[in-house]
């Protein structure tokens, strides 16, 4: 669940500080020195939702809904382009959409192409999701190499000492396996309860004043804003009544610059959460555990956080449960996508079952809109803007359709811009058959998953060009997202 820093010197460090109270030497270090530098802190989070998607994702086409097969995609934005317009299962995630890159048509081609058939499967897609790596193939896959976080983890604990490389949380259920390897041959897994995540990662922390940097900002903007208006009274009593009126509007505007300043009210950068509560109830551990990863990084306690949640049924939204699913797991509810087609054995459950399941998904993106609204508080600010603007938030999952065990087309959403890195608010779509007809339901593509954590390497300070396995058609990263 914690990986701990591993270096002698960062542990001295921390020894330095005392063991009762991570306060404010350790939040100027992590928060103040670095903007005062002119390098902004930079982090990394993961939402990975097992079970995929609405999805009309087939190996080389998508399904149009006359066979057995649904032909819905619902994690699909209407239209590629520049203006975002959100699909059903992204609504929680609309106060954001200038946050956000939708990407499709990017496959986990480690996962394809090292499964018999070409689809991914659970145990192979599971392990290569986030590694790409290659596999030791057997009842139960091993990856051969670690998972994108942690290679940031590591990369960012050496230059941002925190108190925990990454952390890892997860809300309980059932799902085939964990997409996150420490190494070669080392699965992890997250913790569940969130009394104790919430006793591990917040021992002796105590709440702390503001961003010092950020203070010493506004104070420095305040100064100069005050020689600014001295210069433009004096200024004024030397021109003519027609030029004074010029010099009022500005010194208006300037007043309204100086009232604003004055009235910014800042939240302490360290505000740790109530102890909360021992439960193994899904509907309250998903949020809970999104109100930890936004204190922890909000208190400089670590740089990597992952939010892993099972392929679970969720009785307690809306629609409530409306199919006879069998084992009463969320997979089995997935297994309806064959079934629910026009020639399908279950075609008269086509509504319920989009309504069932689009519910799930869209309680699953909810506990991302909480992180991401967390992150953009602007009453916690970070330099100039916010903890999500020097962010960047992968949500995606193994599978797009799950009743296929589908690989292709991975469902990929990234929020932040990881400090301006990447170019927000649009949707982008890999699919080359797409390049001469963009409604066809023809699949092919050339991006693979290898080349999207290039991009997201390059976007945490590394010159990488190329991440885990050779299974991806090119190595670099993908092209039209800075």
């Amino acid at each position: 669940m914690y990986d701990e820093l591993k270096n002698s010197g960062r542990r001295a460090f921390l020894r330095g500080l005392g063991a009762a109270t991570i306060g404010l030497p350790l939040l100027e270090l992590t928060h103040g020195q670095a903007f005062a530098a002119g390098t902004p802190l930079k982090r990394f989070l993961t939402v990975f939702s097992h079970g995929g998607v609405i999805s009309n994702q087939g190996r080389t086409r998508k399904y149009d809904g006359h066979g057995n097969n649904h032909g819905h995609d619902w994690w699909r934005p209407s239209d590629p382009g520049e203006n975002l317009v959100l699909g059903p299962i992204h609504q929680p995630l609309q106060p954001f959409r200038d946050k956000l890159l939708v990407l499709q048509s990017i496959d986990n081609m480690a996962g394809v192409r090292q499964h018999q058939y070409g689809t991914g499967g659970h145990g192979t897609a599971n392990v290569t999701v986030l590694t790409c790596a290659d596999v030791q193939a057997g009842d139960d896959p091993v990856a051969l190499g670690p998972s994108i976080d942690h290679v940031i983890a590591e990369r960012l604990a050496a230059t941002q000492p925190v108190r925990f490389n990454r952390i890892h949380l997860k809300v309980r259920g059932h799902n085939y396996g964990t997409p996150y390897a420490r190494a070669a041959g080392e699965p992890v897994g997250g913790e569940e309860n969130p009394r104790r995540a919430f006793d591990t990662i917040f021992a002796g922390v105590t709440a702390s004043g503001p961003d010092p940097a950020f203070v010493r900002k506004q104070q420095r903007r305040a100064s100069i804003l005050d020689g600014v208006l001295e210069g433009y009274r004096g200024f004024r009593r030397r021109v003519s009544g027609a030029d004074a009126q010029v010099v009022d509007a500005h010194l208006e505007h300037l007043r309204a610059l100086e009232q604003a300043l004055q009235s910014v009210e800042l939240a302490p950068i360290c505000a740790p959460p109530g102890q909360p509560a021992n439960t193994n109830q899904a509907e309250l551990v998903g949020p809970l555990h999104a109100q930890l990863i936004v204190a922890a990084l909000r208190c400089g306690l670590t740089n990597v956080a992952n939010l892993e949640i099972a392929d679970i049924l969720t009785p307690w939204t809306p629609a409530g449960l409306r199919m006879d699913s069998a084992f009463d797991i969320g997979h089995s509810l997935g297994h309806y996508a064959r079934e629910v087609g026009e020639t399908g054995a279950n075609a008269a459950q086509l509504d319920d079952w989009l309504a069932e399941v689009a519910d799930n998904r869209r309680w699953r993106t909810s506990l991302v809109a909480e992180i991401l609204a967390g992150l953009a508080d602007p009453n916690f600010p970070e330099g100039d803007g916010t903890l999500l603007d020097n962010s960047l938030l992968l949500y995606t999952s193994e599978f797009s359709d799950p009743a296929g065990h589908m690989s292709k087309n991975t469902p990929v959403l990234l929020a932040g811009s990881a400090g301006g890195y990447f170019r927000t608010g649009r949707h982008l779509d890999y699919n080359t058959r797409a390049v001469a007809d963009p409604l066809t339901l023809e699949y092919e593509t050339q991006a693979s998953l290898h080349n999207l954590y290039t991009s997201i390497l390059q976007a945490m300070g590394g010159n990488d060009t190329h991440f885990g396995s050779d299974h991806a058609d090119y190595q670099g990263p993908l092209s039209g997202l800075t």
